[in-house]
């Protein structure tokens, strides 16, 4: 496997400090700067990892939603039990409703929202 470059490193970095994140994140971002600024790469490596990726985060929200109306629509989508274009409009919207919810104490969750704006924009336009 190719082995990182600086170029890349600095780009994570710069991705890094750009983002809203939580405050064990903003501490972690903090570590990987001052390893960056020493070159300590491998350390930046452990960081990386450590650092909670949208993925997480969206992981993280479905799992607080349960028992809700709109985790009922999301799981119905998920296994192909109404693939309507409305209901995948209907599940999109309410989850952006979710995020914002979330956001109100948790600011990193606005990083969700580019994706789900997107997804939500090509239903509406999909019209079928």
């Amino acid at each position: 496997m190719k082995q990182p470059t600086v170029k890349y490193y600095s780009n994570k970095i710069l991705e890094l400090l750009r983002k809203d994140c939580s405050e064990n994140d903003k501490v972690l971002i903090s570590e990987a700067v001052s390893e960056y600024a020493k070159g300590n790469y491998s350390k930046l490596d452990s960081i990386f990892e450590q650092l909670s990726d949208d993925y997480k985060l969206l992981e993280a929200l479905i799992s607080k939603l349960k028992g809700k109306s709109v985790y009922t629509g999301l799981k119905q989508l998920v296994e192909g039990k109404d693939q309507s274009n409305e209901q995948a409009i209907i599940s999109t919207s309410s989850l952006i409703s979710h995020v914002a919810i979330e956001m109100k104490g948790h600011k990193q969750y606005r990083r969700l929202l580019p994706d789900l704006y997107r997804k939500l924009g090509v239903l509406i336009s999909r019209g079928d």
